[in-house]
């Protein structure tokens, strides 16, 4: 019966994750908050059984972000009841004891933390529920990497998936899992596509926009397209520049037998130059410097996620489920842009009309999609 137990419940937390985001956007674009959820390619979550990567990974996502939209709420000064908020953290105290999304959710409180004192709008109840939550991210954080079962692990998994793990230094791990994280994002993610398409049509509709920012928000769309639409064309005419990055996606890296070729570090300073455009354009082309820096804030946190993995030797052996809090930030981030730029698409209705037919179409074709790959998980 605990199959059908966990079957009943992970429905309902699909249900809170979908209400969650809509709370978390104001409710203003409830139908593409639900096109967005159905990109998301959910086999990821079958990469170390359903029941145990929906505990792990999902859940945690969810009754984070449940927790998130009490911070929402106070922001804007709405009501926050005391059943509300004792959920919120017993929510949180579940969520954040998945390591790393504990760290993310600290990242984000810091910033609502800073906001509000910014905004003078610090109170006694504020206080208290801040420091409840910092709290119990720190307790269950520092539990995580203070555990001698996570040692146990760690020399286990060093000798199954890793074997010269222990003579990496913290910079080898951090390009590893940087470099691991953009080529998945590039090379794999129709979510990342779409944010950088909304990226330059933000751009676009900006009334701060300038040759320099619309040169930064073309690169991200130029270069993902040449590792996705375009990659046939650049096998032909630029085959090397394309088994530079393959090489990444194989799981190559810098080590004493390649470090003297220069062409070995350029994958790792085109990313870097990849997230510092995205970053200029969120900062600089929308409206509210707040809400640039909270989207900003929102991606580091979504990429410390996964970057933080190339600190563990199952980097390449936990696949893509470890980018699950990553691709639903960037779904938080592309409602936020489209509802930023929403006045610049009605104005031109050829377009207005191809972003809803097109979120229509791909939302079908994902769901399909992903109901043929779950069936076919196993085989």
């Amino acid at each position: 019966m605990h199959t059908v137990l966990w079957a009943g419940l992970d429905i309902l937390m699909w249900m809170l994750l979908i209400w969650s985001i809509m709370a978390l956007t104001q409710y203003k674009h409830n139908i593409l908050v639900i096109g967005l959820v159905f990109f998301y390619p959910i086999t990821q979550m079958a990469s170390a059984g359903w029941m145990a990567t929906t505990i792990n990974y999902l859940w945690p996502l969810i009754l984070g972000t449940f927790s998130m939209t009490l911070l929402t709420r106070m922001y804007h000064h709405q009501k926050v009841g005391v059943t509300r908020a004792i959920l919120a953290c017993l929510g949180l105290l579940f969520a954040s004891n998945f390591e790393t999304f504990g760290i993310m959710y600290l990242c984000i409180l810091t910033f609502f933390l800073v906001s509000i004192i910014h905004q003078h709008q610090l109170t006694l109840k504020r206080v208290i529920f801040v420091f409840t939550q910092y709290a119990i991210c720190l307790a269950n954080v520092t539990l995580a990497l203070t555990s001698p079962g996570n040692q146990i692990r760690l020399i286990t998994e060093t000798r199954d998936n890793m074997l010269d793990f222990a003579s990496l230094t913290p910079v080898d791990k951090l390009v590893m899992g940087f470099n691991n994280t953009f080529s998945e994002l590039t090379d794999h993610s129709f979510l990342f596509l779409t944010f950088t398409v909304m990226l330059l049509i933000t751009v676009l509709a900006s009334k701060r926009r300038s040759p320099f920012l619309i040169g930064a928000a073309i690169f991200p769309v130029f270069f993902v397209t040449t590792r996705t639409i375009l990659k046939p064309i650049i096998i032909i005419y630029s085959p090397k520049f394309d088994q530079l990055f393959n090489a990444v996606g194989a799981q190559q890296r810098v080590d004493p037998t390649n470090y003297f070729g220069f062409a070995n570090y350029l994958p790792f300073v085109i990313y870097v130059l990849l997230l510092m455009s995205i970053l200029v354009v969120l900062i600089h082309s929308l409206k509210d410097f707040t809400l640039g820096m909270l989207l900003s804030t929102v991606l580091i946190s979504g990429l410390m996620t996964t970057v933080a993995v190339g600190f563990s030797p199952t980097l390449y052996a936990s696949g893509q489920r470890v980018f699950l809090f990553l691709n639903f930030s960037i779904i938080y981030i592309i409602i936020n842009l489209y509802d930023e730029c929403q006045t610049y698409i009605a104005s031109f209705k050829p377009l207005k009309r191809l972003a809803k037919w097109s979120v229509l179409i791909l939302s079908v074709f994902f769901t399909v999609s992903n109901f043929v790959a779950i069936g076919l998980s196993y085989l």
